[in-house]
């Protein structure tokens, strides 16, 4: 089995909880749909362990992928990516959690600018992968 592969399967799940989460979140805010704040708050809270899964895999996928030194800028880019969207969507968790009622207007904002976040992160994986070839055989 070749451990880096583990990655790129387990990279969909947090880009697809956590920009799934806001729609909810968003709606709540918008329309004052309290109802929403459950599917909202699992969905962040999900999405965030799954990004630390992820970001757990891609360290090890640094450590057994073939290595691309054309690559290793990017990869350098998107590891401190990564970490910064877990942190960061962890710091929301813990907002959402512990002060649910406070800032809502405010949590939703920052929600959306990690969200952009969340998104470079993903750009600069594909660059890794797309651009560089890294992870990728060569065989037919």
């Amino acid at each position: 089995m070749r451990p880096y592969l583990l990655h790129p399967a387990a990279v969909h799940f947090p880009i697809a909880l956590l920009l799934a989460g806001l729609a909810p979140a968003l709606l709540e805010r918008r329309r004052g749909r309290p109802e929403l704040s459950f599917a909202a708050s699992w969905l962040l809270w999900l999405g965030t362990a799954a990004a630390w899964v992820a970001a757990g895999l891609g360290l090890l996928a640094e450590q057994t992928a073939p290595h691309v030194p054309a690559a290793w800028e990017a990869l350098a880019d998107h590891k401190a990516l990564g970490l910064w969207t877990a942190s960061v969507f962890t710091l929301l968790s813990l907002w959402r959690w512990r002060w649910a009622q406070k800032g809502r207007s405010l949590f939703v904002f920052a929600w959306l600018a990690a969200a952009g976040l969340l998104l470079a992160t993903a750009f600069e994986g594909g660059e890794v992968v797309f651009q560089h070839g890294m992870g990728v055989s060569a065989e037919p």
